[in-house]
């Protein structure tokens, strides 16, 4: 014949009531430990009831530093405390983020482009932005010394074929490319202070006037100042071409920072964004690939 214990309302009135001895005789002998009490309390708690009809453990989730495996729990994490900093160096999956890297990539490729990649470990992807680099500067100085010399030989030209002489502002040049003479500038000059009623403008200095020997002897004087203005044009274009390389630099060098593969990864709206820069000299280039999960 088989005992069994069958639990009436009468037998869990009497376990509350021990329970609630109990738990004041703990309270009464250890007051200055309110966490070490609980869990006691708690412990007690399951071990008369058991961990069926017991739901105080769930408490446990509200204690700091308490774990549900110290009373025979499974699963229950640690809380983060209150005023507890997140790791500046974790990303949000845990890994890291590598924000110091891509800061000092950033500011070296912004400096000189190719250093981030260099100091990334990328030193194919460095050699090719710092030779272009190279290259942009080169055309600079080139251009800027081209343009130099075509606009002193527009000079001595009109020195020979129109008489000028000494240094003159670029406008005194433009207008002896655009009349034959300088009379013919000074008349010009007076008809439209006239018709804008300005003041009588003063006639040129000795130094300044200019006569040209024939049409042709001007148009060619304007050709060799187009020239000049063009490789200026160039040179001025290169500053362009630099700040672009310094740009697409920067942003490959924060891109490769702690990513050996290079590729800068972000989610919008639900899509997930990959993008990873080309640099080659055959073939130079950037893709950007967009996938999403169903």
């Amino acid at each position: 014949m088989k005992n069994f214990a069958m639990r009436t309302p009468g037998n869990l009135l009497l376990t509350a009531l021990c329970l609630l001895v109990a738990g004041l005789l703990n309270v009464e002998g250890a007051r200055a430990d309110t966490g070490a009490n609980e869990q006691s309390f708690l412990r007690t708690e399951v071990q008369v009831l058991g961990t069926g009809l017991s739901g105080s453990w769930q408490a446990l989730d509200l204690l700091p530093g308490v774990a549900r495996g110290q009373i025979g729990g499974e699963g229950l994490k640690r809380r983060t405390e209150i005023g507890a900093t997140k790791d500046e160096n974790k990303s949000d999956d845990g890994g890291p983020s590598h924000l110091g890297d891509k800061i000092k990539a950033g500011t070296l490729s912004a400096v000189l482009p190719g250093a981030g990649q260099f100091y990334n470990g990328q030193r194919e992807k460095a050699y090719i932005m710092g030779g272009v680099e190279v290259a942009i500067w080169t055309c600079y100085f080139v251009f800027d010394k081209q343009g130099d010399n075509r606009f002193e030989t527009s000079t001595e030209f009109a020195g020979i074929f129109a008489g000028t002489s000494g240094g003159h502002t670029d406008a005194y040049w433009q207008n002896v490319g655009r009349y034959m003479d300088s009379d013919a500038y000074y008349t010009a000059q007076l008809r439209e202070a006239r018709a804008l009623g300005d003041p009588t403008p003063s006639p040129l200095a000795a130094a300044d006037e200019w006569q040209w020997v024939n049409n042709d002897r001007r148009r060619e004087f304007g050709s060799l100042r187009a020239d000049a203005n063009s490789a200026y044009d160039r040179r001025d274009f290169m500053l362009l071409f630099a700040v672009v390389n310094r740009a697409v630099a920067v942003v490959d060098a924060v891109m490769g920072a702690g990513a050996p593969d290079g590729k800068l990864e972000a989610e919008v709206m639900g899509l997930n964004l990959q993008m990873e820069m080309l640099p080659s000299l055959q073939d130079p280039g950037a893709q950007c690939v967009v996938t999403r999960r169903f």
